[in-house]
């Protein structure tokens, strides 16, 4: 045996043993929660072993070439006849993504270049610039300091079909593009780990990207084939809906991130975007990588991505049919008229899911007690008290944009 095959042996016998670890560890984890055992002071001790430190020099490099950029882009498959580019205002310092026109800045050609507001989709002069090959290497290269080759891409096809699910845990105020989308606390970090312990208990294969910022992350969800958008998003939302059960999801901001956001592209339009992982400039931070349950960054990110499996439409129809109940609330619906009312909602409750009784206090709000009550009991009654967002739709239905209001409103 050459050295070659023997370091790729050893190589190779690491990685299982570092998996067989973590899904020990994780099975442990499961333990304890079920009996009830706080552990998380034992984190807190040994916070640098578990998140680890220079998450960039635990990334193995490899090889970016043109068969590598069409099997990247074949899991992140979303529009090719437009794409945006992360761009950095000289003045100021503040970055943001724009779609990609060959008549961008153009003057006399551009609006914007005489100062005039207008959206991309309804400029006559428009002539969006393709994705191509060349385009993803240079993301995935990483070679401008500003960070200028980053791509975004557009998951919602022009046939109102997606490749993929992602849930975007990044900051999206307004004005948090400046800093990347960094958010400003560590809420994020737990909202990810509770709608990945979902993925992991209903069988379904998803994989955590942390964003570029290093304070946000995307969770993605792959498709082996095109799927309407309706079915896709139907399936994310009935996939939340049965974690709910089990997992305790304090807000309603998980069914506001998930991408693509909408079921129909409007004639001329593109709808949201999500930035492209593994940008070669981000991973030296180990940020834009794909991460274990540990928030560490795989050593093997291209191993990591591939053998994460995606998910035929078949599949995706029998989950839809196993998870959703009778009566869902219907996050996902964009026409208010056909919303359930809160009256027509599941208000079953189960027996089992409260020791001894549930305290309600009624003051300036209502305070419910939930020392007694489980998961899928406190789930229900703060969906009780949620309902879709007016001003969403109402800005939706007139063409305004609704890109920082949330489709839902909920009790804290």
């Amino acid at each position: 045996m050459n050295s070659d095959v023997a370091y790729e042996t050893e190589k190779e016998s690491l990685y299982k043993l570092i998996d067989f670890l973590q899904r020990e560890n994780q099975q442990l984890k499961d333990l304890l929660e079920q009996a009830g055992i706080d552990y998380s002071f034992c984190v807190e001790e040994n916070a640098g072993v578990v998140s680890g430190s220079d998450q960039g020099k635990r990334i193995l490099p490899f090889a970016i070439t043109e068969n590598a950029a069409r099997h990247f882009f074949a899991r992140f498959w979303g529009r090719e006849d437009v794409y945006a580019k992360r761009s950095v205002n000289k003045k100021s310092g503040k970055a943001g993504y724009f779609p990609q026109c060959e008549n961008f800045w153009r003057y006399g050609v551009c609006p914007k270049a005489n100062r005039v507001k207008i959206q991309c989709g309804k400029c006559e002069n428009q002539s969006y610039s393709k994705l191509g090959i060349t385009q993803i290497m240079e993301h995935l290269k990483g070679e401008k300091e500003d960070a200028s080759d980053v791509i975004g891409v557009y998951p919602l096809l022009p046939d109102d079909t997606c490749r993929f699910i992602v849930f975007d845990f990044d900051n999206h105020q307004k004005g948090a593009e400046e800093n990347d989308f960094a958010n400003i606390d560590n809420e994020w970090k737990v909202e990810v780990d509770a709608v990945r312990t979902i993925c992991r208990e209903q069988g379904i294969d998803a994989l955590v990207e942390r964003s570029r910022s290093g304070k946000g992350a995307h969770l993605w969800i792959f498709f082996t084939e095109k799927i309407s958008a309706t079915l896709a998003r139907k399936f994310g939302f009935a996939l939340l809906d049965k974690g709910a059960e089990t997992v305790n999801m304090k807000s309603f901001r998980y069914y506001d991130r998930m991408l693509p956001a909408q079921n129909h592209v409007p004639e001329g339009g593109i709808r949201n975007l999500i930035a492209l992982p593994l940008q070669g400039h981000a991973l030296k931070e180990g940020n834009s990588a794909f991460i274990d349950e540990n928030w560490n960054a795989y050593p093997d990110q291209w191993k990591a991505l591939m053998q994460t499996k995606r998910f035929s439409k078949e599949k995706l129809e029998r989950c839809i049919k196993n998870w959703l109940p009778e009566n869902p609330f219907e996050y996902g619906v964009e026409n208010e008229e056909t919303r359930l009312k809160p009256w027509e909602r599941q208000q079953k409750f189960h027996q089992e899911d409260i020791t001894g009784s549930m305290k309600i206090v009624l003051s300036n709000l209502v305070y419910v007690d939930t020392n007694n009550l489980k998961y899928r009991l406190q789930n229900q009654v703060r969906r009780l008290a949620a309902f879709l967002n007016p001003v969403y739709f109402k800005n939706q239905r007139i063409g305004y944009s609704y890109y920082y209001e949330s489709r839902t409103i909920w009790a804290g």
